[in-house]
């Protein structure tokens, strides 16, 4: 069951870049975002795409990449996040809510998604923590970062 594995992390710095430009290519939070989601007039909008694309799980990583769920439209060889689920940021009153992009809505086969949010919101809310537990808990390429507790 896809929603049962464990997320792989994957340390190829290239393959990374790789599979996030698929599923967020460059210009698409601009183009599907809302600026109400913006923290401040130096905050821009930014694509957040999951499973993270620094995991073999990423969409964007195709199974010929040695990935485990390339997000593949009907008949398509080349993963892209046009098959994720597609969210966008709008900020209604003080709350920030996620809508699904043209009205569409999801049909939870998707094995990734992506949403158009505030680039502070994406970029530092985990500050330099991730970085911080991949040197203290000595994560290489291949381990698990997150598993089913029955695996």
């Amino acid at each position: 069951m896809a929603d049962r594995k464990p997320l792989y992390y994957m340390g190829d710095s290239a393959q990374n870049s790789r599979s996030r430009n698929r599923i967020c290519p460059t210009g698409w939070a601009a183009t599907n975002g809302d600026a109400s989601a913006l923290v401040d007039a130096a905050d821009a909008l930014n694509c957040d795409e999951f499973a993270f694309a620094s995991s073999y799980n990423s969409g964007g990583m195709s199974s010929t990449e040695g990935g485990m769920n390339s997000a593949l439209l009907p008949g398509g060889t080349t993963p892209t996040g046009a098959a994720c689920i597609g969210t966008y940021a709008k900020k209604h009153g003080t709350l920030v809510h996620l809508f699904s992009l043209n009205g569409t809505d999801p049909t939870f086969t998707e094995v990734c998604g992506r949403s158009a949010i505030s680039g502070m919101h994406n970029q530092e809310s985990m500050g330099n923590h991730f970085a911080t537990f991949m040197r203290d808990m000595r994560i290489m390429d291949k381990d698990v970062l997150a598993g089913h507790p029955d695996e």
